[in-house]
């Protein structure tokens, strides 16, 4: 038994047989429920989008009330794709470049373990002379 398939017009005969029927149709049936979720995500995305818009969406005064910042708006700017992320950053940080180089240069050096090691334990000191029933070392120093 052969198939008979019309696409965009011309007619064409391709030899499958009867028992593979099932497996194709599944296949379609299952492209068909792929299909059907990703418009589902789509149309997600897309009320989404229309939300986060909407909440971005300028006052009478040109500001932008989520974001309490003057026009144009940033996020707004961004959802709608007429700005790339990194010009986004650049907008927020007013064209200031970060240094990070200079910032760990800048920062508290922080000590090695064995400084940190080194350091007296004066509260394991007296928790252990407790535990041991010990006089303190205060009190054993007078």
């Amino acid at each position: 038994m052969s198939l008979r398939a019309v696409v965009s017009g011309s007619v064409y005969v391709e030899g499958v047989r009867a028992s593979e029927t099932p497996i194709f149709a599944s296949m379609i049936t299952e492209l068909g429920q792929e299909r059907a979720d990703a418009l589902r995500r789509v149309a997600e995305v897309s009320a989404r989008l229309a939300d986060l818009e909407a909440l971005h969406e300028p006052d009478a005064d040109g500001e932008c009330p989520a974001c309490v910042a003057p026009a144009p708006c940033i996020t707004l700017l961004l959802a709608r794709g007429e700005i790339s992320t990194e010009q986004a950053f650049g907008a927020m940080r007013d064209g200031q470049v970060i240094d990070l180089a200079r910032a760990e240069r800048e920062s508290v050096p922080v000590p090695s373990l064995t400084e940190l090691l080194a350091q007296p334990t004066r509260g394991m000191d007296r928790f252990f002379d407790a535990l041991l029933g010990l006089p303190h070392r205060a009190d054993r120093a007078s």
